[in-house]
């Protein structure tokens, strides 16, 4: 944990745009202190780490174990992710095998349809 932490204290140190010093005043310690913390030498207390995931605008979670923010799934990636679903599973239904007439017809019926003003167009113009 003392490595992980260390890692990731000076990653979002320098992230924050902070030097070791700037990040020291803040935190009213020494930038030695700061700088044993990033080598791994020594770590701060726990109101510390507090101190600094509050300075730095992380989770501790970031901060102690390196585990990034999960991002809530968006509506709108839950209606694409939905539609998507619902696609894959009316194209499977539209593979599966005609076995009867009511099949057919539930499936094709706007061919019916077709065929019946074709056929009364044609009628239509005979007449």
């Amino acid at each position: 944990m003392t490595n992980n932490f260390a890692i990731q204290l000076a990653k979002l140190r320098k992230d924050a745009g902070l030097s070791q010093a700037q990040l020291a005043d803040q935190l009213q310690v020494s930038r030695q202190s700061v700088s044993k913390w990033e080598n791994g030498t020594v770590l701060p207390d726990i109101d510390r780490i507090i101190e600094i995931s509050n300075i730095l605008q992380v989770s501790l979670d970031e901060l102690v174990l390196g585990k990034q923010k999960v991002a809530e799934t968006s509506m709108i990636n839950k209606l694409v992710n939905y539609y998507l679903e619902s696609d894959k599973k009316s194209s499977e239904w539209r593979q599966r095998p005609v076995n009867n007439i009511w099949e057919f017809l539930a499936r094709y019926w706007w061919v019916l349809i077709a065929l019946f003003i074709v056929i009364g167009c044609i009628i239509g113009s005979i007449t």
